[in-house]
């Protein structure tokens, strides 16, 4: 790192100092709430982990639909001003 790259960064540090305090002691303030919820957290995690087979399934059938839907969507456009 040359001196001018230290330099730089001291000066932006010292600058953004008061914010990451700020920062910091506001994150602090939310510790114990996310401790609460970490074994919720957990569980949603194994549960959306189990769909992840089936909605990688579901992005690759949509995938090839694709191409069908930008074909059709004129002619639904124009059948929703008409209807």
């Amino acid at each position: 790192m040359s001196l001018a790259h230290l330099l730089v960064s001291l000066c932006f540090t010292r600058e953004f100092a008061p914010f990451t305090r700020e920062f910091g002691a506001f994150t602090r303030e939310f510790v114990p709430f996310t401790r609460e919820f970490a074994p919720f957290t957990r569980e949603f995690g194994a549960f959306t982990h189990e769909f992840a087979p089936f909605t990688r399934e579901f992005g690759a059938f949509t995938r090839e639909f694709a191409p069908f839907t930008r074909e059709f969507a004129p002619f639904t456009r124009e059948f929703a001003l008409y209807s």
